[in-house]
């Protein structure tokens, strides 16, 4: 379908086959052209629909559909609400295509955000400005000569977006004679279980006890190797030993959360904030505060700079728990279950021996676990 026909209308009308031909003369008598789809269906302009169908009048035809932008609107005509707000979100967007409405960074490392956008603020670009209040180009220029910790910086532009990329300054050693090289250290006490060295030199062998901070892979090569420097790279597996212990008393307190209660509702258009509603007094007390942003999208995939912030505040109370011998035993392995996973979230379970005893104030459960994990850590040396 050609893009007039959307915009102007259009009405689909079905004539069987062997009327076709006399119902394209008929029109073509009276001046008006027929284009007919692939379905063999007659296209009829929406706003000369009139004068097709009085052409037509002696042949039997059937209405099949109806569409473009001027039967949307017949459509939607009694919901003005609906166009008004259609016709607003559009505006808007137009509209917010002309200024910088958020501001992304990349290739920081050390560097902060806050710290990036406050710089690229001094120089006149940062977000509620015009994308003509100042060129990429003068902004990129400006932004270098007075950031004393960026050495390189690309701006680009994606609707309403600005795409930062920047790369930090390097800082060359004080002494230029010095040497730099790495260690891999022991990060905890084990015993060596494998070593896979990538560079340098193993320092230890399988079965070796070593303490947290004894070399395990060195970055100096011997001479027999032909000597030198290298950033020691490797992996080093050892067996690891540890107490993970909870203790649960019989009384404890408890928050128990009584429901989420609305204190501020605002509307933020562009850089302006519309007060929707306000709940007067304090919120804070005895409340943990949510706050929850919904922005919107045109289409699904643009953003817009419209966002609704709410602000509610969880209500709790305390409560006071008094627990059975059963279940001082359930919340225990509950709680020490979990400081397991977490323990062994980067390692492999090898051994584990578990115990509980009840004391005097509640019950304590203990695991005794052995793990296999990576223990090696880098240590960076400047040597002279």
């Amino acid at each position: 379908m050609r893009l007039y026909y959307f915009l102007l209308g259009f009405v689909r009308v079905f004539i069987p086959d062997e009327l076709r031909a006399d119902a394209i003369s008929a029109l073509l008598r009276r001046g008006l052209s027929a284009r007919v789809d692939q379905n063999g269906n007659i296209l009829v302009p929406f706003f000369k629909r009139k004068r097709y169908f009085s052409a037509l009048k002696k042949i039997d035809y059937e209405i099949v559909e109806s569409g473009g932008i001027p039967v949307i609107l017949m459509n939607i005509r009694h919901r003005a609400g609906i166009f008004a707000a259609l016709a607003l979100v559009i505006a808007i967007y137009i509209f917010s295509s002309f200024y910088i409405w958020d501001i992304r960074i990349d290739g920081n490392e050390n560097i902060p955000d806050s710290v990036i956008l406050n710089e690229l603020s001094n120089v006149g670009f940062g977000v509620g400005r015009g994308w003509g209040s100042i060129t990429r180009s003068d902004a990129e220029w400006a932004f270098l000569e007075a950031s004393q910790s960026i050495g390189w910086i690309n701006i680009n532009r994606r609707g309403s977006v600005a795409y930062v990329t920047v790369k930090e300054k390097t800082v060359p050693p004080q002494d230029t004679d010095a040497v730099a090289f790495s260690n891999i250290v022991a990060a905890r006490d084990c015993i060596i279980e494998e070593i896979s060295v990538r560079a340098g030199v193993a320092a230890v062998k399988v079965g070796d006890t070593v303490k947290a901070g004894d070399l395990l892979i060195s970055g100096v090569l011997p001479g027999e190797s032909g000597g030198g420097f290298v950033a020691a790279d490797g992996v080093v597996l050892g067996r690891v030993s540890e107490e993970i212990s909870v203790e649960v008393p019989k009384n404890e307190s408890d928050t128990v959360l009584e429901g989420e209660k609305l204190y501020r509702s605002t509307l933020k258009i562009f850089n302006f904030r519309i007060n929707i509603f306000k709940r007067y007094g304090k919120k804070d007390k005895g409340c943990a505060i949510i706050e929850d942003v919904k922005e919107y999208t045109l289409l699904g995939k643009y953003r817009i700079p419209i966002s609704l912030e709410r602000i509610y505040a969880a209500e709790s109370r305390t409560v006071q728990r008094r627990y059975t011998d059963g279940e001082l035993a359930d919340v225990a392995l509950s709680r020490l279950s979990a400081l397991r996973a977490m323990a062994l979230r980067d390692a492999e379970l090898m051994k584990i021996r578990t115990h509980g005893e009840y004391t005097a104030t509640g019950y304590k459960l203990t695991s005794q676990v052995t793990v296999l994990s990576d223990v090696g850590e880098r240590r960076i040396i400047v040597a002279p």
